[in-house]
């Protein structure tokens, strides 16, 4: 295989790779923090019978902002009203956010922020998003894997393991040493599978594996190869595990796509993309059944949906990014699947305007397009109580990963 196609991949490779790439007091008014509060806060759920509520669904999308400029911020939409709330962390706490919010997590101890160039978790109340508590000392911390109330794992792009906390407290409590740098995570039973994404920050370390860490042990226990830059991982219907690879940018360039029996360690399916992909990001149904993936080359990414009992990969895009609606270009940089089947799709644009977040129904069909922040990334269905009396919103802790 030549060099060149591989060369050509370096522009994807930069901007999806490096945030340093990619992303080159109480004077508010009471009157417009009455408003957020109103909008987004109530009491107790427990306070009123449940059956003065309806349950209602949201999305929280995490602006990473332009790399040293600190101007993440945190996105709400509402699918119902078809309503935006911008800078919601700014809002509620007369604060920024940080430099370059990479992800999020919720439980019943609240809602965990990932800052990656920040170094900082924060983590905020559940219900109002109010500033609770903040863990530092970290490298480059990624993403968030909540075990139960009191333990959690948190993936790091310049260590080469992965971060064990207490959410209730949000001090460390150990490190789990895998030798690699880590990035996505899927809980398998009592196992977590890590993706080891990046070797950038770490030479000589693997950036072509996954590994399995066992829950119970805080130990590594195994690992698999795959190709370079495992980066998304997924469940399916049958507890399979799905793999996605960019490939790298150094040759041989091998994008590819895996479905792995985590409990027997077998590769049951391995599906090759042509040269010059670049597949860089993968969402899945509620059911299991289908992936969304996208893919092509640099500025070009268009979504392609795939059954997990398919025999190859699809070659019509699901959504074309050079063919939208209002027949303009977009620059599509992550999915997400809801669970009533709507696809969400951000569009970064350049990287330093505010981007914009695109809907479409689960035929495909172009439903709305709302503004976010700059550089919409990561995304969660949050699920919100709302009082029939008043028409609070009240946050709960339910969400589901999309």
């Amino acid at each position: 295989m030549s060099n060149e196609p591989c060369a050509n991949r370096l522009g994807s490779w930069l901007i999806a790779h490096s945030p340093k790439l990619k992303n080159m007091k109480k004077t508010l008014f009471n009157i417009l923090l009455l408003g957020i509060l109103l909008a987004f806060v109530s009491c107790n759920p427990d306070d009123k019978n449940s059956q003065d509520k309806n349950i209602a669904k949201g999305l929280f999308i995490l602006n990473e902002g332009t790399f040293t400029y600190a101007n993440s911020s945190l996105t709400f939409y509402d699918p119902e009203t078809d309503t935006v709330e911008n800078n919601l962390f700014y809002k509620v706490n007369l604060a920024p956010l940080g430099d370059v919010a990479n992800s999020m997590a919720i439980d019943e101890n609240g809602m965990y922020i990932v800052v990656n160039n920040s170094k900082y978790v924060y983590k905020v109340d559940e219900k109002t998003l109010k500033y609770e508590a903040k863990m530092d000392g970290l490298t480059s911390p990624r993403h968030i894997m909540l075990v139960d109330k009191n333990k959690a794992y948190l993936s790091d792009q310049e260590s080469t393991g992965l971060w064990i906390f207490n959410p209730e407290t949000m001090q460390k409590t150990g490190f789990v040493e895998t030798g690699n740098t880590t990035e996505k995570m899927v809980r398998v039973g009592n196992e977590v599978i890590v993706t080891n994404w990046s070797n950038y920050y770490q030479p000589g370390t693997s950036n072509s594996t996954i590994q399995f860490v066992d829950i119970a042990t805080d130990k590594l226990v195994d690992e698999m190869a795959v190709t370079a830059e495992p980066h998304s991982i997924v469940l399916d219907k049958n507890n399979n595990i799905w793999v996605l690879c960019s490939g790298g940018y150094m040759p041989p360039c091998e994008p590819a796509l895996f479905c792995i029996n985590p409990k027997t360690r077998e590769i049951v399916k391995r599906f090759d993309f042509a040269e010059g992909d670049y597949p860089s990001s993968m969402a899945i149904d509620k059911a299991g059944e289908n992936l969304y993936i996208l893919n092509g080359g640099f500025g070009a990414l268009d979504l392609y949906k795939m059954s997990v009992d398919a025999s190859e990969l699809p070659t019509v895009p699901f959504v074309n990014s050079q063919q939208t609606t209002d027949n303009s270009p977009k620059v599509f940089s992550t999915v997400a699947v809801s669970e009533d089947g709507d696809i969400y799709l951000t569009d970064v644009k350049n990287y330093v305007q505010n981007g914009d977040v695109l809907r479409y129904d689960s035929d495909g069909n172009f439903v709305t397009k709302f503004e976010a922040g700059i550089v919409p990334g990561a995304m969660m269905e949050i699920l919100y109580l709302l009082d029939a009396e008043t028409g609070e919103k009240i946050f709960t802790s339910q969400n589901r990963w999309i």
